[in-house]
Formats: structure tokens, sequence, C-alpha cells
């Protein structure tokens, strides 16, 4: 199962669909006139409960400004910060209701949100409570050990730290999936990739020789992954490609490919075209595909 990391749009005023809280009292917070309240279903309902938002395993948060519930949200596991549900309260900086975390350096909430799957999958939900509420948005992320709030410019706002999931096992067994890093920070009223802090020194012409010399090697003998692999290909070229390109090195990646494709092995030309096709259904292609991004030229598609 994929998801996409997604931009935090900026949302109106109590656009959410407001709802009745069920589920025993889990956690509880305040801040100045607000209250975040975090609730778990631990036992099933009763069978006379039809309404199949209650059933077992299933939990709801809702804020209130003032004793008025501003929002209202059902799903799995739900907690305050960005603390994972799974993992306790372990982060060594954890949010806190009321932080400033993007630079209008208005008090925050940060909701984390996971859906009970096996490593998978997390949803950070971000508000505004200042003097007006405001729902910023959502993140969707595969796995939370990949996502993490961090000051990288010591500026008192934090940057994402996580990462494109958009080629989560594309053409590869699942432990052998790639997601490069994505470094996201608010701007203009949402989270965008934070160019500058992504980009990378470009390999220089040794070190892609040399990386291309051992991923070559990797083609002798190659079997298919999947059923479906048309070009029996080493993951690890694309893994290294995919870090060059969101680290600012398009025309790097590109090279890359040149260099280790051996010149008797099929299928350069349709890895190439499928590849590509994938990169682009990243929310964030176009970003990662800006001029002022590449430290060269753009492949042509």
């Amino acid at each position: 199962m994929r998801f996409l990391v997604l931009p935090l749009l900026a949302l109106p005023i109590y656009a959410q669909t407001l709802g009745q809280p069920f589920g025993q009292l889990k956690e509880e917070q305040k801040f100045k006139d607000y209250t975040v309240r975090i609730y778990r279903n631990e036992q099933p309902p009763p069978d006379t409960d039809k309404n199949p938002a209650h059933q077992d395993g299933l939990g709801c948060f809702e804020i209130l400004k003032a004793g008025r519930q501003v929002f209202f949200q059902a799903g799995q596991f739900f907690v305050v910060g960005d603390v994972t549900p799974e993992s306790g309260q372990t982060v060594t900086n954890l949010i806190k209701m009321g932080q400033s975390i993007t630079d209008e350096k208005q008090p925050n909430l940060l909701v984390t949100e996971w859906d009970s799957g096996n490593h998978c999958c997390y949803v950070f939900h971000v508000f505004e409570i200042g003097d007006k509420f405001r729902e910023i948005g959502s993140i969707e992320a595969e796995y939370s050990e990949l996502s993490e709030f961090r000051d990288l410019r010591r500026d008192g706002s934090l940057e994402l730290v996580t990462a494109d999931f958009n080629f989560s096992n594309w053409n590869v067994a699942c432990c052998f999936s790639h997601s490069p890093t994505l470094i996201l920070r608010y701007q203009h009223g949402r989270y965008l990739p934070d160019l500058e802090l992504m980009r990378k020194p470009a390999p220089t012409k040794k070190e892609l020789e040399g990386m291309a010399k051992e991923l070559k090697a990797k083609f002798v003998g190659i079997k298919k992954d999947l059923p479906d692999d048309k070009w029996c290909a080493p993951y690890q070229m694309w893994q290294k490609m995919l870090d060059l390109i969101y680290s600012g090195n398009m025309a790097s990646a590109w090279k890359l490919c040149e260099l280790s494709w051996p010149a008797k092995h099929p299928g350069k030309t349709s890895f190439l075209k499928e590849f590509t096709a994938q990169l682009m259904t990243s929310p964030y292609y176009n970003d990662i595909n800006q001029a002022s991004f590449q430290n060269g030229a753009h492949h042509k598609s």
C-alpha cells in the first residue's frame, strides 16, 4: 500500500464536519482557551450501536476553543505532538501544544495519526491555535521513522524531514524499496520542498564513474525480481539515481544510468521511459525539476 506525501493546503475555518466524540478519553491538553481531546475505543460497543464509526479499534479527536468544538476527526490512533502511538513518549524534542513551528510565529498544534498498520501509515495534522483557529492541513507519510520535525535553519521554525514515497515498491520487493529524502518547509501558506536545504554538490566525474563501475557489475547474471520486469536492472541503480535527483543533480542521475547500463543489456530505453513516468507522478516533481534546483541540464523525456 503506497501513500504520497501531500502538500499542506490552507483550509477555511470550520470546514471540517464536526461530530460527537466516542470511546474513552485517553489524553487531554490545553493551551490558553484551546483544548484538544483524544478518544479511543478499547472495548467493543454494544450490539445495538449501529454507527460504523464506533467499531472497536477506532478513535477520534476534537479541538475546542472556549468550550466550542471547532474540529473533529475520526480515525485509528491519535496522539498530541510528533511522537508516534506505537513508540510512546520517546521523541527527545516533543512538539508541545502551543509551540510555534512555522515562520508565521503563531501557536500551533500537531496531532499525529497512525492507522495501526505495520510501520504504516502516519498523518501529521497541523493547526494554528492563535486568536483565530485554522486547520493548516495534513501530511501523509508511509513510515514514521522516515519523518521528523527539525529546526534545520536554527530560526525557530521547524522543517519536516521526510521522504517522497512515489517509488515505494516500484518494480522491487518491499524490503528493497527506496524513498528519497524530502525536506518540507512551510512557505506561502503550505508546506513545499526546501530546495536549498535539499541541494548537495554534484558528484565528480571520478565519483560518478566509480558508482557506475559497481552498478554495472550488478547487471551480470541478474534475474527478474518481478514477473512484469521488462528490463531486469539492479534496483541499486535507480536508488542512486533518485538520491541524485532529489539533491539537485538530475543530470548526474541520467549520466549514471548511461555509464552503468551494459551496452549489450536490453531495455534501457524502456527503463528510462517508465522511470521518468513514475518520477512525474510525484506531487513534488515540478519542484525538484526546477532549473534553479538542478546542477546541470535536464533529461529530455
